[in-house]
């Protein structure tokens, strides 16, 4: 469940970087409100390299669907341009190449999981043992061949969840679109979806999620840009947008008050942590000398490194705290 380490990062850099998506100021204006602002998604600018994953952050009504409409070629830009592996957003080349699983997705009701993945198949051409054998590996990666036989008008909504990814998974895609993927699944099915994303990700596929789910996007994606009203305001790699500069934390427990107040005093600031004790300094060597004082009292040492942020702490203030 991990993000790739720096070497591995390091080591990407001194290739030639492919882009699965790029976008030019890419904008779909639907009308104007009262201060004659434009409403819809106004110049998106943003680029996704192939073997990423890549999360979509908004508040409802930000333009993460509309963004998500232009790049799968199902409406068209007022302005702006937009590319996917190279060719102009809806041509068929690229939709051969993509999957989609949209929110709420919906199926015909009267077939079971078999039948669904049988009909998207034929629709990219394929069928016989080839289609059957895909149909199983996907119902075996998604959870699913054990109810293969059961109506769509039967499933619960993480059922309709699993079997959307299956379908979105028919042709094999090298870039994969899903929104709110998680939606409606328990703990144990959102943690398998965690996995099966990462596992696409090993395979060489590109990933490009939307989401509300800031907890479950922290740690998946490689990437994340942050739309408010139709504007990107926010958008870098996660570990950079987490990092805190010039900030480096410890956090240790068992610690006396005479401890405490030692810390207090030598520290940026401090603050209780459920049972432990965190102190905030400006530099790293600072927080060793800290961390050093603090085991020779008797602490025990829980974390010391650069803080952190979460993402919804990003995303807050990115949008505002009302939003």
């Amino acid at each position: 469940m991990k993000r790739p380490g720096k070497l591995a990062r390091v080591a990407r850099r001194c290739f030639a970087i492919s882009l699965a998506i790029k976008t030019e100021n890419l904008s779909k204006i639907y009308s104007q409100d009262a201060t004659g602002r434009p409403v819809g998604l106004i110049d998106l600018s943003l680029e996704v390299e192939e073997g990423q994953i890549f999360g979509l952050l908004g508040p409802n009504g930000s333009g993460k669907t509309t963004t998500l409409k232009l790049l799968l070629g199902l409406i068209f830009p007022t302005r702006g341009s937009g590319q996917i592996f190279g060719l102009p957003l809806g041509s068929n080349a690229t939709k051969e190449r993509i999957g989609f699983l949209p929110e709420g997705p919906y199926f015909y009701e009267h077939l079971n999981g078999i039948e669904l993945l049988s009909f998207y198949g034929t629709l990219f051409g394929m069928g016989g043992s080839r289609l059957a054998a895909r149909i199983e590996e996907l119902l075996h990666l998604v959870g699913m061949w054990d109810r293969r036989f059961i109506h769509v008008r039967e499933y619960s909504r993480g059922m309709r969840q699993r079997i959307g990814a299956a379908q979105a998974m028919i042709n094999d895609p090298d870039l994969l679109f899903l929104d709110e993927l998680t939606s409606g699944l328990d703990p144990i099915g959102a943690m398998e979806m965690h996995e099966l994303i990462m596992e696409l990700r090993d395979r060489g596929k590109t990933i490009f999620l939307c989401s509300h789910l800031l907890k479950d996007m922290e740690p998946l994606c490689d990437r994340v840009s942050i739309l408010n009203q139709g504007e990107m305001c926010q958008s870098g790699a996660v570990e950079d947008l987490l990092r805190v500069e010039d900030q480096y934390r410890l956090l240790i427990s068992n610690c006396s008050d005479e401890l405490t107040q030692q810390l207090q005093t030598s520290a940026q600031h401090t603050e209780a942590v459920g049972n432990h004790f965190a102190a905030y300094y400006a530099d790293q060597s600072g927080a060793l000398a800290a961390a050093q004082e603090a085991s020779a009292a008797g602490a025990v040492i829980e974390q010391l490194g650069a803080h952190h942020r979460t993402l919804e702490e990003v995303f807050i203030e990115a949008v505002g705290g009302e939003e």
